[in-house]
């Protein structure tokens, strides 16, 4: 793993950074004036020439700390396309464009989208204007760059290649997407850098020697920043997880069945005119929670991928603008959203992973403001907390408060029930449909996935078998490849038939005992 690179000095400045004039001022018009930790660690770096791996916790300002210098070289030598960036969610696409056009209006930057739902035509049409910067998700740009060769030819040439949210780009399914549409625009340039930024930052991201930097062309350690901001950096396995000192992290111990209840009885205890995400860990049970709030009066909104994309622009349109208080969402709906003044983060559903629960409470307590993280924990969740507390070194406190206990519960238990239930008629009415075919694909997927590796697994076994043949000598060698000869010649009807052998049994499935549960403790 590479050496960390400490960040420039607190109070440097954009200019002592290394930032242009007209760069520093088109900042100062959108009211930033003063680099965070994790901009003074990576501006110096990539203007320097370097490929950067940047930690820190969400809403630390990393999209500017690679957009600024990024468009400072555009202004330098600009072509297109000069920037690929690479992230998990549309939603977040959209607004790290959003960002490169506020920052590029001086220099009349010309930018692309490439994401889900929308026409191939008009994308390939876009990058083919070969724009300053292409922002897109990985399916789509691996989609485009290996059906449309003009649309890789185009973008063949990027002098930088940017993964946002890394450690969610290299989870999974979404992991063959980025390296494939990574190995589409073909052997990097000598003068390509990869700049890659996460919430999470672990030896996948950072060994130059294995995990993903070879594969995308960075071999060289002296070639490498790794930077790491001083928020409270926590030690879990083999990843650095950071999350904010200023953050306030309590659970709230409650029965399953009333689960809902106590949620409605948190929120009625909070500032109305401060906001909250609720995260769930389904989109179903985000569209009942989300329709449950609304009946009850709640001025709330959800994201997840059982609604289109518009509809999640706009929930997220209501969110930003104070309309929705409340924004129920799943974690891949959510992932490196830009949401500003979040004062709380519920965990409806405790996360299962500790680098979920680093990217959730990431959603406050951001830029030195103060933020409070609250799971609801049922019985079942508690061998999980444990585990949790364990990888981030860190107990979260019971939150108490009057309000909040046993008799309010009961006093809002018919109602909340009665909401719940008619919104569970209708979010089977409206998204039934949708949601089994999401399960269906999903079953196919993993099917097709299965299948592939089935099919590695026999090749790999068929080319041991060519090669121990052609290996052997003697005797042995003679007579095979006699037996070949005649297989190859034509046969003679008199010429009995040799008896096959019998295919060797397969080996039976080994069952793993179950494991009897703890009994978990309050």
């Amino acid at each position: 793993m590479s050496q960390e690179t400490p960040a420039a000095p607190e109070g440097a400045t954009f200019e002592q950074l290394g930032g242009a004039g007209w760069l520093v001022r088109q900042a100062a018009s959108l009211h930033i004036t003063s680099p965070t930790e994790v901009q003074r660690a990576t501006i110096p770096a990539v203007l320097r020439g370097k490929h950067v791996v940047a930690g820190a916790a969400t809403g630390s300002g990393k999209t500017a700390a690679y957009a600024l210098p990024v468009l400072q070289r555009v202004a330098e030598e600009a072509y297109g396309v000069f920037c690929l960036v690479m992230t998990p969610s549309r939603e977040l696409a959209y607004q790290i464009l959003d960002q490169f056009i506020a920052f590029g209006a001086p220099i009349a930057l010309r930018t692309a989208i490439v994401i889900g739902g929308t026409a191939h035509g008009k994308q390939l049409e876009a990058v083919q204007a070969r724009p300053h910067v292409v922002v897109g998700t990985p399916g789509r740009l691996r989609m485009l760059f290996e059906t449309f060769p003009e649309a890789t030819a185009a973008a063949r040439n990027v002098a930088f290649l940017v993964l946002d949210e890394a450690d969610r780009l290299v989870e999974g399914d979404m992991r063959d997407d980025t390296l494939a549409a990574v190995a589409a625009l073909g052997a990097p340039k000598p003068f390509r850098r990869t700049l890659m930024l996460s919430a999470t930052v672990n030896t996948e991201l950072t060994d130059p020697a294995e995990g993903l930097l070879p594969q995308l062309g960075v071999t060289d350690a002296g070639t490498l920043a790794v930077c790491c901001t001083s928020s409270e950096t926590l030690q879990a396995e083999r990843a650095i997880r950071t999350v904010a000192p200023n953050l306030a992290q309590e659970y709230i111990f409650v029965p399953l069945h009333v689960k809902l209840q106590f949620l409605v009885c948190l929120l009625r205890t909070r500032d109305k005119a401060q906001s909250a995400i609720i995260f769930v860990n389904s989109c179903v049970r985000c569209e009942v929670v989300r329709l449950t709030l609304q009946l009850l009066g709640f001025p709330v909104a959800s994201l997840n991928s059982l609604l289109t994309q518009q509809q999640r622009l706009n929930s997220l349109a209501m969110f930003k603008a104070g309309f929705a208080k409340f924004l129920i969402a799943t974690d891949v709906a959510a992932r490196g959203l830009d949401i500003p003044e979040v004062a709380l983060v519920v965990h409806y559903d405790v996360p299962k992973l500790s680098a979920t629960y680093v990217h959730r409470v990431g959603r406050t307590a951001r830029a030195g403001r103060s933020g409070t993280s609250i799971a609801l924990v049922t019985s079942s969740d508690v061998d999980l907390v444990h585990k949790l507390e364990k990888r981030v070194k860190s107990r979260l406190k019971e939150h108490r408060h009057p309000k909040i206990n046993d008799d309010a519960v009961l006093e809002i238990l018919d109602h909340v029930s009665g909401a719940k239930v008619e919104a569970r008629l209708t979010v089977k009415r409206d998204f039934g449909d949708r949601a089994a075919y999401h399960k269906e694909a999903a079953a196919e997927k993993k099917s097709a996935i299965n299948r592939a590796i089935r099919d590695d697994q026999k090749s790999v076994k068929r080319a041991a078998a060519q090669s121990a043949a052609q290996g052997s000598g003697g005797k042995k060698s003679k007579a095979k490849t006699a037996a070949a000869e005649k297989a190859a010649s034509p046969k003679s009807p008199d010429a009995p038939d040799k008896p096959r052998k019998s295919a060797s049994p397969g080996k039976k499935k080994a069952t793993t005992p179950k494991r009897k549960p703890s009994t978990p403790t309050k």
